[in-house]
């Protein structure tokens, strides 16, 4: 059994057992249980993968670029959406390798970037974000469908907001040379942005389809 199937049966059962032991408390319906149990599974999966992040980024050296790249794709996700796999696993294993991937290299190409290279990729980095909440946010998924005009309107608002906030303080980093820090928000916000896109879609569905065909021949051997 893969180290993904372990996580999601460990939590699944955990989950369970709180959802039930709360259901049984407070003498509600298992349609109550049903809600306690991915409210639950929301909560210990995000806690294994802040301990899985941690854990990598003690040992690339890259707790702080980890760090504040995961602050900023998270809270934007929290307003902006974004796509969702159909697993845990999934999640997990996706996204870690992008945090970690992306981490690495502010960590360690920042002194590589000269000035004019980092102005430019800040610009273009504000451009493709605007464009893209514009267009694209706010990304619902089937766990939480927004179709509200008011509501859409109010999450591409804080959506913008946050992006304004987040370019000022790109923008501080990049005057003062501190580069590593630039290009762990920088990357934070792209790859959360990328997540709303038509391409970022069509990009992680096929990655989940290819995960399930390696699954599915793992399972015949």
């Amino acid at each position: 059994m893969s180290k993904g199937g372990v996580n999601v049966r460990f939590i699944e059962a955990l989950s369970y057992s709180g959802a039930n032991y709360l259901m049984k408390q407070k003498g509600e319906n298992h349609e109550k249980r049903r809600v306690y149990f991915y409210g639950l599974q929301v909560i210990i999966g995000a806690i294994v993968k802040v301990i899985i992040l941690f854990v990598l980024a003690l040992v690339t050296d890259t707790l702080l670029t980890t760090f504040l790249m995961t602050l900023v794709f998270a809270s934007l996700r929290s307003i902006a959406g974004g796509y969702h796999m159909d697993t845990f696993g999934k999640c997990l294993g996706v996204s870690i390798s992008m945090f970690m991937v992306f981490s690495i290299i502010a960590r360690y190409t920042y002194q590589y970037w000269n000035d004019y290279q980092i102005l430019i990729f800040g610009v273009i980095t504000v451009f493709f974000s605007l464009f893209s909440i514009y267009k694209w946010a706010p990304s619902d998924n089937p766990n939480r469908p927004i179709t509200q005009p008011s509501e859409i309107k109010k999450f591409k608002r804080l959506s913008i907001i946050y992006l304004a906030i987040c370019t000022i303080i790109c923008f501080i980093l990049i005057y003062t040379k501190l580069y590593m820090i630039f290009l762990s928000i920088a990357f934070g916000l792209i790859l959360e942005i990328f997540s709303i896109t038509p391409v970022g879609h069509t990009f992680f569905d096929f990655v989940k389809n290819s995960l399930k065909k390696r699954k599915k021949k793992r399972s015949k051997k």
